[in-house]
């Protein structure tokens, strides 16, 4: 069982990276996934800058799953965090994280061993793509592969081919649907049936598409839940062997 949170310190956090070809709508969606009632300006939640666009928001975790204590280590942002979130403890029945989005700059280029020190520090991954060009969705392979093989080689201490279940958690996400004439149904060869993930379609510039008790609301609920579970599961400096 985790420790009692009663200061912010005792806060852990869980990184998501945001992938997709540049122009899908990645910002605008981390806009909506990192928006709270305490953050509802990106300025209020903005905690990167430079290489990333770093949003962050606040994720309840409900206790009922016995845990292993998460590592130590500390984000580059905590200290601007701390300004942003006025800390209040919360319900026993709770276990509270920092969830912060990285969205990688378009015109900024990573090095190798930049990009492999970064990614096996992820949680979570948000494959975004445009619901009018398929080929965006065709990419999100590409855009995959990279993290997910360095997440796999360190978090699990060996290549995890990428349809076997507890890989990092994934959630899909296809932007621009107030476009279409029609919802479209779930192609059996889509990159969301492939995984076994979780897909939401949505306009990513109306502020409703996550709203309290909705659909998507309790997709994204059960995403974050996930991600938290990979990381106290498989966490990088306790990696099990499986």
């Amino acid at each position: 069982m985790k420790k009692k949170q009663l200061h912010l310190k005792d806060v852990s956090t869980v990184r998501i990276l945001m992938l997709g070809d540049r122009g899908v709508g990645k910002t605008s969606l981390t806009n909506l996934l990192a928006s709270s009632e305490i953050t509802p300006t990106p300025a209020s939640r903005t905690v990167g800058e430079g290489s990333w666009n770093v949003q962050v928001r606040l994720h309840e975790y409900p206790d009922s799953m016995e845990l292993p204590p998460s590592p130590t280590w500390t984000s580059p942002s905590s200290s601007e965090r701390s300004e942003k979130f006025p800390f209040t403890p919360i319900t026993p029945s709770d276990i509270l994280y920092f969830v912060e989005f990285y969205d990688l700059n378009s015109d900024l280029r990573m090095r190798r061993d930049q990009r492999d020190s970064f990614y096996k520090n992820i949680d979570g991954i948000v494959l975004v793509y445009n619901l009018q060009d398929l080929r965006s969705q065709d990419n999100l392979h590409d855009w995959l592969y990279e993290p997910l093989r360095e997440i796999c080689k360190h978090r699990h201490r060996r290549t995890r081919p990428i349809l076997r279940r507890q890989h990092v958690p994934i959630l899909v996400v296809g932007t621009r649907l107030d476009k279409l004439a029609r919802r479209p149904l779930r192609r059996r060869g889509s990159i969301a049936h492939q995984l076994a993930a979780d897909e939401i379609l949505l306009n990513c510039r109306d502020p409703k598409s996550f709203a309290d008790k909705g659909r998507n609301q309790g997709k994204l609920r059960a995403f974050l839940n996930r991600v938290v579970e990979f990381k106290e599961l498989f966490p990088l400096s306790h990696t099990r062997h499986l």
